[in-house]
């Protein structure tokens, strides 16, 4: 997915804007939100996709503790046997299978699916348009054929600005809920703005003394990404609530400098918690649009070079693109890093990055 839209950077004017924008939310309040769980189940069988990702991990527990009877469908029915999921009914099978997730959803009264379907590798084209796109499809028509009370979509808030393949599956599905395009269903959409690890990968790099890198001045964007058990509560939230249906719903974390940052911020609180010296990979964003338009023109004569174009042009739009939206939730990404201080996890090479995609987040945390 080519940068149509993000040319001609005007860089000063950019890091201008960051800085009013950080400013506002750090003077200000978020009040589209109250914080805290609201409503509780009566054992209401909840569905869901994906639920054995890192936001399932949190959301599953969350759901049972609330009243609800999660299922979740796991390719593995070693999944019963992990703490998260003691409370839920594992069910084997393929969200990427039709017949399986019918198998899911049919097992018994289903008033609500949630989906959290994502692809594991974004810059696998064809694995985002299984899991972004047909897998969630192939919940929201068994949700149609079982008359399901409730689809609850989790979505990207990218989908705002849908540069990347994952996000442009996202709001097709979006646009196939709303326009009812496989029957009648109620809905609800949620656009988180972004989760901490994806603002961590770089901790132990940082920790283990290499620089961290910046493009330019390094605060072309803000972002205040949200904790899973924060989202996992706001989701819980919407379950079966009136005021939830036909409503799309950007969420993020709290607006405070420990949450709301630039991603030179975020750099800044891994030196300050690890003790050292900033070190800063000064990297002009010219010089990275033109890597970009050389790997793009190499990947059309070769497949190995495509993924890696794709790999830069991510990297460009995270640091770019604002992720701010109404907040919710107490934790912090300054809390989440504390976490990781005295730990080592896999951050993995540029390469293995590349190659495996969100597999090298630390999801235990």
């Amino acid at each position: 997915m080519a940068f149509s839209t993000i040319t001609s950077l005007d860089v000063p004017s950019a890091q201008k804007h960051s800085q009013e924008l950080l400013a506002r939310l750090l003077e200000s309040s978020s009040d589209t939100y109250v914080t805290g769980p609201t409503g509780t189940g009566s054992g209401e069988r909840v569905l869901v996709l994906g639920g054995t990702g890192y936001i399932g991990r949190a959301l599953v527990p969350e759901l049972a503790r609330r009243g609800y009877r999660p299922v979740v469908l796991a390719r593995s029915a070693s999944v019963a046997t992990e703490a998260e999921f003691a409370d839920a009914e594992v069910v084997v099978g393929d969200p990427t299978r039709p017949g399986d997730v019918v198998k899911a959803i049919s097992a018994g009264p289903t008033p609500v699916v949630i989906s959290l379907l994502s692809g594991r590798r974004p810059n696998d084209a064809e694995e985002c348009r299984l899991v972004d796109h047909e897998a969630v499809v192939n919940g929201i028509r068994a949700a149609v054929d079982h008359r399901v009370q409730q689809f609850i979509h989790i979505s990207d808030f990218g989908a705002y600005r849908p540069e990347l393949i994952p996000q442009v599956y996202k709001l097709q599905v979006e646009g196939e809920l709303i326009g009812q395009h496989h029957g009648p269903l109620p809905w609800t959409i949620i656009r988180p703005t972004a989760y901490y690890p994806y603002l961590s990968m770089t901790f132990g790099d940082v920790k283990n003394g290499e620089p961290y890198r910046i493009f330019d001045h390094g605060e072309y964007s803000v972002v205040n990404p949200i904790a899973r058990e924060d989202l996992a509560e706001f989701i819980t939230n919407q379950v079966l609530s009136p005021d939830a249906l036909g409503r799309v719903l950007p969420v993020g974390g709290p607006w405070v400098a420990d949450n709301a940052v630039t991603l030179k911020g975020a750099g800044q609180m891994m030196f300050d918690i690890t003790g050292r010296e900033p070190n800063w990979d000064v990297v002009p964003m010219a010089t990275w649009d033109k890597k970009i338009a050389r790997l793009t023109r190499l990947g059309k004569v070769s497949k190995n070079l495509k993924p890696v174009a794709y790999y830069l042009e991510a990297a460009k739009y995270w640091s770019v693109v604002d992720h701010v939206a109404p907040a919710y939730g107490t934790r912090t990404l300054r809390g989440f890093m504390d976490k990781l201080k005295d730990r080592d996890f896999p951050t993995g090479s540029f390469r293995e990055r590349m190659k495996s995609g969100t597999n090298v987040m630390p999801t235990d945390i």
